[in-house]
């Protein structure tokens, strides 16, 4: 595809892999749009290679000027898969589902060089329906797509409706409070009691809580417990083998981060970082009748501590668990889906 903009024109191609653009190319376009850990080269070769939702296959869609220069891109995949927002009658069914980004990232992007215009969105937009057409896909378009910013803004421009989804949640913490006792301060006094209380009833049973560079903490139970976690809601949502060779790639962008008694994983986050965030990204927690504390406040008390000591202006702490997450004073960040049926 061939498409003119205001000062430059482009082609739209398709590669099946990363490696053909280059980790040095990629993360160029990554670092000028100011992009997070979920589009770096690490990332993405590894969800390309061991899918942690799978069968998928990656495609990038890829902008170039004449000169040859990679100017925009987005990553898209090719899943077997239900739709994760369908209710109803048909809701389990599976689908041929091509979908920006892969579902365990809450923040879908189109890199780019330079502004974000309303052009260079259609242009892509019609590139993934070329694409959604050669693949016969049944349902196709972007997932998690920030509300606030001018991707969501743009696709309405032209004409495609952006659904309102889960949203994801966050901590500011650049230019807010200095320590997390200063944040703790500002919530209820009942939801700061009970945090407090958990973290210091288990520093006096003698759970250890460590933060490690994620191929140094990795071990099986790490593994098992993130799996069985999300088992409850989503089965089969992170293959042990296949978040293990994530965790791996990832080397010093993820940290594990694990609260361990008497031999036995309580609770455990894997924590991404990139330049302006830390993530806290997947996890799990048991939740043994003896305790008198809580794991989920004891770990959710340190991934708190480890991000106003990471030194990155926001926390990021997923989807889900709406309640307890504002009530610990998170900010709801809105996401939304533009999809469209085959």
């Amino acid at each position: 595809m061939t498409a003119t903009g205001a000062e430059t024109r482009i082609r739209i191609t398709v590669a099946d892999s990363l490696a053909s653009v280059g980790h040095e190319a990629w993360t160029e376009l990554v670092t000028a749009c100011g992009a997070g850990v979920f589009q770096s080269y690490d990332f993405l070769r590894s969800v390309e290679s061991d899918p942690l939702t799978y069968p998928s296959a990656a495609s990038y869609l890829l902008a170039h000027t004449g000169a040859g220069d990679l100017v925009a891109a987005l990553p898209v995949y090719l899943q077997q898969t239900r739709d994760p927002f369908a209710t109803g009658p048909g809701a389990d069914t599976v689908l041929n589902a091509l979908v920006g980004h892969v579902w365990h990232c809450y923040d879908t992007r189109l890199l780019h060089r330079g502004e974000l215009t309303v052009l260079l969105v259609e242009q892509f937009w019609q590139a993934l329906e070329d694409l959604a057409a050669e693949y016969r896909a049944e349902l196709w378009g972007l997932a998690n797509v920030a509300l606030r910013e001018p991707l969501a803004e743009h696709l309405t421009a032209i004409g495609v409706p952006v659904e309102e989804t889960a949203p994801r949640y966050r901590l500011p913490i650049a230019g807010g409070p200095a320590t997390l006792d200063e944040h703790l301060a500002g919530i209820g006094r009942s939801s700061r009691r009970s945090l407090r209380q958990s973290a210091r009833r288990a520093e006096r049973s003698g759970a250890r809580s460590t933060l490690r560079t994620g191929r140094d903490a990795l071990d099986q139970d790490v593994l098992d417990l993130c799996l069985g976690t999300a088992n409850k809601h989503a089965p089969g949502y992170y293959p042990p083998d296949r978040l293990g060779a994530l965790i791996e790639r990832l080397g010093e962008s993820c940290q594990i981060l694990r609260i361990d008694l008497g031999g036995t994983l309580l609770a455990t986050s894997i924590c991404l970082y990139d330049d302006t965030r830390m993530h806290a990204w997947a996890g799990g927690c048991l939740y043994p009748a003896e305790l008198n504390w809580s794991p989920q406040y004891a770990l959710f008390e340190a991934e708190l501590r480890a991000g106003f000591g990471s030194g990155r202006p926001v926390l990021e702490c997923g989807r889900r668990n709406d309640e307890f997450k504002l009530r610990y004073g998170l900010q709801a960040y809105p996401l939304g889906r533009a999809v469209r049926r085959g």
